[in-house]
């Protein structure tokens, strides 16, 4: 007898602030097809199709599980507004479709428990990272807890196949068997509900994980200790595209014959060669016209090259070291300079702590007239397009806004003499689970003894000190 199973799909087209619904057409066209295919899957007894488009996405999300008991589905699968579904199929030989893979695993796996299976994708240039995550440990062998949720590099995710479980998903396409939201349902008011956001500091003010990585992570922590499995899984052959702004595709590597073959392309496109780029400066009324960003304004400040390249070697040692993108906080912005140059190294975040009042120690912040406006603005357009973000906090007070190793760095270059360095380590150490860096080392003596009073041994490149915790 074959065992019949009610599906249903719930679509999030939000926009407007839930006034008006807006999604992708590759959304419909997706599921359009589907759905006439589905019918004829027996299965399948029914199909149910509804769409929340509202705010905050934690509700809408909880709303749907109660949406899909309420209409007695067995499978529900959530699809988000900006994706492109099996945006593989006729370009990568591997590729299958999400819902014929996910469901034909849901439905073998049935007697064995539940199950949730998602098609992965990546998040938005210029970082284009892979949404699923995996358990990393930071040591063999070490007693106490030192895990944590990584995401896939690029180059392993673009080689992953099948269906195989994971530690946390996306929920932008993902199908659920329903009997899982048992699993980590809320008892009482007190606890957490399926879906929601945690925070790096008691404002709310910087998200920690988003609602999907967080119920993911618990069902498969939970359903292991309950299930004796973990039921989270990725259908690797089913890439979906995310529209951000771009339909950002399975990642691409390249190696030795791919440079030779763009090479080679190069110097037989015929090309004239009397043909020359000429690069002209645009007017700020066509600036702002191409929405282009602004040139970069160091108000009064400079960071020599050297130590911007010590600060890359820094982001690529922790990312050699860790196989993951470091938090890193920054105490002491100004204009943004190594915030950027961290943030384009592959630092995701950078969270900025300053007055911008400008430094008593610093005579170039201190020339800014303020012309082109507030520093703090000015820091704004300059960091506007890079996964930064700031506190606007004097320091060391503003340490205690987030809990001891939230940051694997820690960047210090704030004030420069030796009471108000002392006081920073002693504040900002805590926070670092990895490396205390910072800045000036040998333009200040006051920074180096202070480094050397608190007990750390740094390794010192250019003018930039870092030191192991």
């Amino acid at each position: 007898m074959i065992q019949k199973f009610s599906v249903g799909f719930c679509t999030f087209s939000y926009g407007g602030n839930g006034g008006i619904a807006s999604e992708h057409p590759d959304i419909r066209e997706w599921m359009t097809p589907l759905i006439v295919k589905l019918s004829q899957d027996e299965r399948i007894s029914h199909i149910h199709m509804w769409n929340i488009s509202d705010t905050p996405i934690t509700m809408s999300r909880n709303k749907a599980v109660l949406d899909a008991r309420e209409r007695g589905c067995d499978v529900l699968v959530m699809v988000d507004s900006d994706m492109k579904p099996d945006s593989m199929l006729g370009q990568d030989p591997d590729a299958k479709p999400f819902f014929e893979q996910a469901f034909d695993f849901l439905v073998k796996h049935y007697p064995k428990g539940p199950c949730v299976i998602g098609a992965p994708y990546c998040g938005p240039p210029p970082a284009e990272c892979v949404y699923v995550f995996r358990w990393q440990a930071m040591q063999s062998n070490h007693p106490n807890p030192d895990f944590q949720l990584e995401m896939y590099d690029r180059h392993t995710a673009a080689k992953m196949s099948g269906v195989q479980e994971c530690a946390a998903l996306p929920t932008g396409l993902i199908m659920y068997d329903m009997r899982a939201f048992e699993l980590t349902e809320p008892k009482t008011d007190a606890d957490k509900p399926w879906y929601y956001y945690e925070w790096s500091n008691k404002y709310a003010s910087q998200k920690a994980s988003t609602e999907d990585v967080t119920q993911t992570r618990d069902l498969s922590l939970v359903g292991i200790q309950k299930l004796g499995y973990n039921p989270v899984h990725c259908a690797w052959s089913s890439w979906a595209s995310h529209w951000k702004p771009k339909a950002v595709p399975k990642p691409q590597f390249i190696d030795a014959k791919h440079i030779s073959q763009k090479m080679k392309e190069s110097f037989t496109a015929n090309v004239d060669s009397e043909v020359k780029i000429v690069q002209l400066a645009a007017s700020p009324d066509l600036l702002r016209q191409l929405d282009k960003p602004p040139a970069f304004d160091p108000m009064g400040m400079d960071l020599p090259e050297a130590d911007a390249e010590a600060l890359r070697d820094m982001i690529k040692r922790h990312n050699n070291i860790f196989g993951a993108m470091p938090y890193v906080c920054e105490v002491g912005s100004w204009a943004g300079r190594s915030a950027i140059i961290m943030s384009e190294a592959g630092a995701r975040p950078v969270m900025c702590i300053d007055t911008w009042e400008g430094s008593k120690n610093d005579k170039g912040c201190q020339a800014y007239d303020g012309s082109r406006g507030a520093p703090l603005e000015v820091f704004k357009r300059n960091t506007a397009k890079y996964d930064i973000g700031y506190a606007q906090a004097e320091s060391p007070k503003a340490a205690e806004m987030w809990p001891d190793k939230k940051f694997d760095i820690v960047y210090i270059d704030a004030e420069h003499d030796y009471k108000s360095v002392m006081a920073d380590i002693k504040a900002w150490k805590p926070k670092a689970k990895h490396w205390i860096a910072g800045h000036d080392y040998h333009s200040f003596p006051d920074v180096q003894r202070a480094v050397k009073d608190s007990g750390l041994v740094p390794t010192v490149i250019g003018n930039v000190w870092i030191a192991s915790v």
